[in-house]
């Protein structure tokens, strides 16, 4: 992710607009294949994290767009692994070279005349003891310092990917300080909207949806509307982004975000035409930890009611769409759908509850995370239909009850 330093952004009255960058451009694409080949070398070297950045510092002086180059190198080093490498942890080697030195002190800075040790003496006792060579007890004594980790793995394949990732890098630093996002969608499939509403479900972002012709529109909160935890919603928000690009149908994307530390409301506003290129694979939808353990409790219970993930979007009035996470059968025919909530705001939670009192089928079951509210109240919203609260787990006895109560 970019820090805010490294934003490109042209602010026109109360439009923003990312100053992404042409992945074809003989000069950037030189400059992404410097990069790769520095990594390359630094890998093969086993250069640590400050002998990396004392290397790439120099590169990006000497470029003519030093913000591009920096931002290139960020997209590097955020794809990149680093390791503590030691024989021992740092905090137990250096327990005992210390101990070595005292019991060999007192030490002289060189040798002399009078034979005192010196600290190569002690790394030499300490290597003997681990059977390793000195040099790696010397290099380890603090290599669980941040710019002591050393280069393990880059995962970035060619300059084309990269500067693609940087131009959607440069989206997510924006999308950190929106309040809200609107996300259109144009006679989308349905498979890909459950893909679409899996990543949202993932990332647990508050979101409502409403039908507009063959449009899709789903408002998505930004971390600037929540009263807690806007970093940690801020980062899944911008996470969440690159699904987006997997749509194949036209789209449309609109937020405020606020600019500066005035923090003025702008807007800004992506297509499908303006040439992002996403970096996900197409693997399908994910599942929360949530999810996971309700589906591995279901697996193991004996019922009547199977539970397979929902697919069909529920129209509600015309004012919202619900894609829930499960749908419920019973043996008799009945049906219910399984909500699950993870992230909410009381604002938007009451809207969605409320679409559905009026508009929705009467057989939706709505589970909500006792420890994942925004706002400052703990109590959930009213709701005329079956409320589940939990704090890790949701309980699937809890749903067969539910499910016996508004199937249909």
């Amino acid at each position: 992710m970019l820090t805010s330093d490294l934003i490109r952004a042209r602010v026109k009255g109360k439009t923003l607009d990312p100053s992404l960058v042409d992945p074809d451009r003989a000069e950037l694409r030189t400059a992404a294949a410097d990069l790769l080949v520095i990594f390359e070398r630094a890998l093969d070297q086993g250069f640590s994290r400050g002998e990396l950045d004392e290397v790439l510092d120099a590169w990006t002086f000497d470029q003519r767009g030093p913000k591009i180059a920096k931002g290139l190198a960020k997209v590097m080093a955020d794809r990149s692994t680093f390791e503590i490498r030691s024989p021992l942890p740092p905090v137990e080697l250096r327990a005992r070279v210390f101990r070595a030195a005292r019991e060999m002190g007192p030490l002289a800075l060189e040798k002399g005349l009078l034979g005192r040790a010196v600290a190569d003496d002690v790394f030499k006792a300490v290597a003997a003891e681990l059977d390793c060579p000195p040099e790696d007890v010397r290099d380890a004594l603090y290599a669980d310092l941040r710019q002591e980790e050393r280069l393990v793995a880059c995962e970035v394949p060619d300059p084309d990917w990269l500067l693609h990732r940087y131009n959607v890098a440069q989206v997510q630093a924006l999308l950190l300080r929106a309040t809200e996002v609107r996300l259109r969608l144009k006679d989308a499939s349905v498979p890909r909207l459950r893909q679409l509403f899996r990543y949202v479900k993932f990332h647990q972002l508050m979101h409502l949806a409403r039908r507009d012709g063959p449009w899709l529109e789903i408002t998505l909160d930004g971390p600037a509307s929540l009263f807690k935890q806007s970093t940690r919603y801020g980062m899944e928000l911008a996470t969440f982004f690159p699904a987006v690009l997997l749509q194949e149908c036209p789209w449309e994307l609109q937020a405020t975000v606020l600019w500066t530390k005035a923090k003025h409301r702008k807007t800004l506003t992506l297509t499908h035409e303006d040439g992002l290129v996403g970096h996900y694979a197409d693997r399908g939808a994910y599942r929360t930890r949530e999810q996971e353990m309700f589906e591995e409790r279901w697996e193991v219970r004996d019922s009547p009611w199977t539970c397979e993930p929902g697919s069909e979007p529920i129209e509600l009035g015309g004012k919202g769409v619900l894609i829930p996470d499960y749908t419920l059968r019973h043996e008799d025919g009945r049906v219910a759908h399984l909500e699950l909530v993870g992230f909410w705001r009381r604002e938007a939670l009451e809207q969605k509850l409320e679409l559905l009192d009026r508009y929705g089928p009467g057989n939706v079951i709505v589970a909500i995370s006792r420890k994942r509210s925004g706002s400052k109240g703990k109590d959930l919203p009213a709701f005329s239909g079956p409320t589940i609260p939990f704090a890790e787990v949701v309980p699937p006895n809890k749903v067969e009850e539910a499910a016996d109560e508004v199937g249909r």
